[in-house]
């Protein structure tokens, strides 16, 4: 699991693996979030849980950054209430997968501009 360097709110991982959006928490515990593609040279990604969703984007690093814009706490952690630990499935496979680090404020979800999430 890679080291988290920041502390203010909740950090999470964001990953793109075999063509699956996946997030970490500080537990270890990964889940599955949606899919995320690519075709004729864009990609295009789709959350399960809230069926938000981007495309036309240049590559992996602007997935995870539209991505990581679209995410609030409140989802995420009941993502991670609701669906299965799946970090034995990804075991090895994300040392070299894309990857971001995100900071969810637990208190203030996204709160518009002036509380936009850490990333």
């Amino acid at each position: 699991m890679p080291e988290s360097t920041q502390r203010d709110g909740m950090p999470y991982f964001l990953f793109l693996c075999e063509g699956r959006v996946l997030a970490q928490n500080i537990d270890g515990r990964i889940i599955d979030l949606g899919e995320a593609t690519q075709e004729n040279g864009a990609f295009a990604w789709r959350l399960d849980g809230n069926d938000e969703h981007g495309e036309g984007l240049n590559n992996a690093d602007a997935v995870l950054d539209d991505i990581a814009g679209h995410l609030t706490f409140l989802f995420i952690d009941g993502q991670f209430t609701s669906l299965p630990d799946l970090s034995d499935d990804y075991a090895g496979k994300l040392d070299d997968a894309p990857a971001k680090e995100i900071v969810l404020s637990e208190l203030s979800d996204k709160g518009g501009d002036d509380n936009p999430p850490a990333v």
